[in-house]
């Protein structure tokens, strides 16, 4: 059975068929996102370090390092240093035999959004405090080709990035 509105069938077609249109305009952008959060999704190894500036370098072997994605939330642990860390002496350390052990650490973990090719990480919880202070983020932009990712550092809630690198990392299987 037909009701009638009151209003002219042309009208309620051309209503319909516009938000069909916006909806699948705005489709595609939201899919784009998702679709480069689920393909980021699993464990990655560091297999390259890249540092752009004054007296670029690229650390062709690093130390270890691993990045997790699940849903919305990352994790990373990395080896900063270009050699092995040592050990420090059984017993009684000092001060500094820690800090060789220690500072060429870092580790934090919170959630990640993706908007096309860029990335916004808030740390939730990290070695450093400063890290995960309230309004910490990290920016970065990255390219994704089968199972190798590059992540560039963009920018912090400091400021753009003086010495942006670009770290490769290959999907564990």
């Amino acid at each position: 059975m037909y009701v009638s509105t009151g209003k002219p069938r042309r009208c309620r077609l051309r209503r319909a068929t516009l938000a069909v249109g916006v909806a699948a305009l705005l489709a595609p952008s939201g899919l784009q996102g998702q679709q480069a959060t689920q393909g980021l999704e699993g464990a990655w190894l560091i297999t390259e370090v890249a540092t752009a500036g004054p007296g670029p370098r690229t650390v062709s072997s690093p130390q270890p390092g691993l990045l997790l994605f699940t849903g919305n939330h990352y994790s990373y642990t990395l080896v900063t240093a270009e050699q092995p860390r040592r050990n420090p002496p059984r017993g009684l350390a000092t001060v500094e035999d820690m800090l060789d052990v220690w500072n060429p650490f870092s580790a934090n973990a919170g959630t990640f959004e993706v908007s096309g090719n860029s990335m916004t990480r808030r740390p939730i919880v990290a070695k450093n405090p400063d890290t995960m202070a309230p309004g910490a983020f990290n920016e970065y932009t990255f390219r994704l080709s089968a199972d190798t990712l590059w992540v560039t550092t963009v920018g912090t809630e400091g400021g753009p990035s003086r010495n942006p690198s670009t770290v490769r990392y290959v999907r564990v299987r």
